[in-house]
């Protein structure tokens, strides 16, 4: 597909186009929705930056860049529309799978599932830089793996929507996947992305304990871009690459023992890392609780009335939070105990917003009231 090429789609086929998630720092967000009997992604802008001009045009950038690129490990661009309620929007292909980040947290993949996954990353990216074009914000969220086939899709390819020199609190969140000179605001080039895939094996082996790539991260992350791999496919191919025969044979012998003695002490082992597990998630969950709870009272005040005509149950943006939350809490709906507490907390949190709201009215009535009054007995007298 030539770039700058806008496909156009009637928007009567779309249907069922419903919320599915909002950037908590950048200034899109994502719906889901079906056109022509198929799901699809549409991704556009908060409400906030629709008329942005700069902001808009990041977003047609996006699409330009990601429809020149037709790669079976890469998230495709079916289009650029302008739908109502939704302004111009992205229209993509929907997804069934999770995120790097979701499957490397609660341990999900095994080896030979990350070292595929590993090599469908390298695969794509090298297919890009063939092209010209860079991720430039390549992390474990990007990395979509696929539900069926355990296949990588690379999604949000482009510049970050957030200026980093500027925003400290998301410098501080994500800087340990963005390569040091996109900080300084140098030209990015396939160097750039071999640094966020240092990183992301970082990631992989910090949670997974998976450290034979170990030095294939550490090539990836030198500070200074001409200390790193020159190219993608020297990543690959330290990967792929093959064990000596000795090794082979020494790792057949040393497996020879262990599987001896797993039959004694693996059921003990599995039922420990079980047990391990749910602490660990149960922890992570009170964690994210606390979170929420303790944004209460800033959302109360956030969706306070400002006039007396002003509806009292809550705005869009009250959506969009609350499918933020739930994103947060995804991984625990697994265990049916954290999912009814997941539920409470935010059906609590929606309460707290509806009654500030309603007292804030209450407040502002009784006011309006009160001021009637004195008027009216002040004309009397």
């Amino acid at each position: 597909m030539p770039p700058n090429t806008i496909l156009k789609m009637s928007e009567n086929n779309f249907s069922n186009i419903k919320p599915f998630y909002a950037s908590p720092y950048g200034h899109s967000r994502l719906f889901t929705a079906t056109c022509n009997g198929k799901k699809v992604i549409l991704k556009t802008l908060k409400e906030a930056y629709a008329a942005d001009s700069q902001c808009r045009e990041t977003l047609k950038k996006e699409y330009e860049t990601t429809s020149q690129l037709d790669y079976r490990f890469i998230r495709k661009a079916l289009g650029y529309e302008q739908l109502p309620d939704l302004g111009e929007c992205i229209v993509f292909e929907y997804i069934d799978g999770k995120s790097l980040a979701e499957h490397v947290r609660v341990g999900t993949l095994n080896e030979k599932q990350i070292k595929s996954v590993l090599i469908d990353l390298c695969d794509a990216l090298n297919y890009m830089h063939q092209r010209g074009i860079c991720h430039c914000d390549l992390k474990p969220e990007n990395i979509m793996v696929t539900a069926n086939e355990c296949r990588v899709k690379i999604i949000d390819i482009g510049l970050p929507e957030t200026d980093y020199k500027t925003d400290h609190e998301l410098l501080i969140k994500e800087n340990e996947f963005i390569a040091p000179e996109l900080f300084k605001g140098e030209e990015a080039d396939p160097r750039s992305d071999i640094y966020s895939v240092g990183k992301i094996i970082e990631f992989i082996i910090e949670r997974n304990m998976l450290d034979q790539y170990s030095s294939v991260a550490t090539h990836c992350t030198q500070f200074s871009r001409e200390q790193r791999f020159d190219s993608i496919q020297e990543v690959k191919s330290l990967i792929t690459k093959r064990t000596s025969t000795v090794k082979i044979i020494v790792v057949a012998a040393v497996v020879a023992l262990i599987a001896a003695l797993a039959l004694i002490y693996v059921p003990k082992i599995i039922q420990k890392s079980k047990s391990e597990k749910q602490d660990r998630l149960k922890v992570e969950f009170k964690h994210e609780i606390d979170k929420i709870e303790a944004e209460k009272d800033t959302l109360c005040k956030k969706y306070k009335l400002v006039s007396l005509d002003e509806p009292v149950t809550p705005p869009v943006a009250w959506k969009e939070d609350s499918i933020r939350y739930r994103q947060q809490l995804d991984r625990f709906m697994g265990i049916d105990s954290l999912r009814l507490v997941a539920d409470q907390t935010l059906a609590k949190q929606r309460q707290a917003i509806i009654q500030s709201r309603q007292d804030e009215f209450n407040a502002l009535q009784k006011l309006a009231n009160d001021t009637t009054k004195t008027v009216t007995t002040t004309t009397l007298n």
